[in-house]
């Protein structure tokens, strides 16, 4: 009698051994299942950038003398900011942009009011290479996205994108980025966004 006890004890002790450990492997393959299945959708980050803080500089790459987007060199205005915008100042302002090492940037998004149907502005995303005996020192600028304002719509914030990217992944260690930004008429933009995965 007490052998046969210990037998049925120990058997019920095996199975609650042996039930704890299929559920702990079902357990574990589900979360296995479901890390990949989540990896396996990238998730898009969105960065924004509000137009009215922009630095204001008296030429740029796409508006200078010698070569501009718009119909001819506009000379830069101190910015002003009215309700969120960059209030109806020309010229090329910049903005510094930090991305994540490795991150994929897969859009580039302007967001303006543009009422002016002759011209509008212009905004692109732009890396330039860092390296030390670079020759000439200008080598390795390159534009990953450029959009622009297009048509004229009173009093209407309007989405323009680019998701056309070059080369889309971030390298923070050979290159800096950032963007610029043309305002070639009155136009008021509000925000500049840049869209990317990890």
């Amino acid at each position: 009698m007490g052998s046969e006890g210990t037998g049925t004890v120990g058997r019920h002790r095996l199975l609650a051994i042996l039930t704890i450990g299929l559920l702990g492997a079902g357990l574990g393959g589900w979360a296995i299942i479901s890390h990949v299945v989540a990896a396996g959708t990238p998730v898009t980050h969105v960065q924004s950038y509000a137009a009215a803080t922009f630095v204001p500089v008296e030429s740029s790459t796409h508006n200078n003398n010698g070569n501009t987007t718009c119909a001819a060199f506009v000379p830069s205005q101190p910015g002003g900011e009215n309700k969120g915008d960059l209030n109806a100042k020309k010229g090329s302002f910049l903005e510094n942009v930090n991305l994540p090492q490795g991150a994929t940037v897969t859009q580039l998004t302007l967001f303006a009011n543009d009422f002016d149907a002759d011209d509008g502005t212009h905004v692109f995303l732009v890396r330039k290479e860092i390296k030390g005996g670079l020759s000439p020192q200008f080598n390795g600028y390159r534009v990953m996205a450029a959009t622009q304002s297009k048509g004229a719509v009173l009093n209407t914030m309007r989405k323009f994108t680019d998701t056309s990217i070059n080369v889309a992944t971030v390298n923070n260690t050979r290159f800096y980025y950032y963007l610029e930004l043309v305002n070639c008429a009155t136009v008021e933009p509000f925000d500049v966004q840049v869209a990317y995965t990890r």
